[in-house]
Parts: structure tokens; C-alpha cells; sequence
């Protein structure tokens, strides 16, 4: 359950990932470069996978942030969110972001995540 990228993992979490992300904004192709050059990390446990990326703002502040999530929710919440945020920290980050639907903001409300702010989408 450490961050690695066994091919055939990725290929077990690739469909259920394409289907959790928001495809007008991303491609899966576009996540499969982004894990495959490197650039995000994936954390992968027996029922349920994450992939995160480390971002520095103009501030200089280190965020993790979770760019895709799927599989079994309380894996999710209570391995793979929580060893991310252990691995971050480490890292020298201070916070950890997640911008996802809304229904995240409640299953997490309880380990102390708050919501930030709020994206408003309109189709132009």
C-alpha cells in the first residue's frame, strides 16, 4: 500500500478512475501522462486506490492535492487519505486539498477537512 506504479495496478483502477473523473475538464490519457511522467503519486490499497499531485503556490506554501479517488470509500478515508497526508507532511507540506463533489466535503467533515472554497461550473 506505498506509493509505486505496478503497471497492472494502474490498469485494475484505470476504468473505475475514468469514470470518477470529470472529463470535461480532464482525460483519462491526460491522467495516464500524469501518472506515467511522474508527476502524481498513486496510492493504492486492496479495495480502493487514490492519485495526488504535489503542487507550490505563488506563496511558497506546499499542498498535496487529490486529484482522483475510487473504490471502497472508508479504505479511501481511513488508509489511503490519511498515509498521503502522513507522506506530504514529511515532504514539507502544510495543507492538503481536494477538489471533488460535494458529497467529499461531508465523508471528510469528520477528520477535520473544511470546505475552502467553492467551484461554481457554467457551460458557455
Amino acid at each position: 500500500m506505498d506509493i509505486c506504479l505496478p503497471v497492472n495496478d494502474y490498469a485494475r483502477w484505470r476504468p473505475l478512475f475514468e469514470q470518477a473523473i470529470d472529463q470535461r475538464f480532464y482525460t483519462i490519457e491526460h491522467l495516464d501522462r500524469m501518472i506515467f511522467d511522474g508527476i502524481t503519486q498513486i496510492w493504492f490499497g486492496e479495495e480502493a486506490a487514490i492519485v495526488t499531485e504535489l503542487k507550490t503556490y505563488p506563496t511558497g506554501v506546499q499542498v498535496i492535492e487529490g486529484i482522483v479517488a475510487a473504490g471502497d470509500l472508508d479504505e479511501i478515508v481511513e488508509h489511503l487519505i490519511p498515509k498521503a497526508e502522513a507522506w506530504a507532511k514529511e515532504f514539507g507540506c502544510k495543507f492538503a486539498r481536494i477538489e471533488s463533489r460535494e458529497g467529499w466535503a461531508k465523508v471528510l467533515k469528520k477528520k477535520g477537512w473544511e470546505v475552502s472554497q467553492t467551484a461554481l461550473v457554467k457551460e458557455l
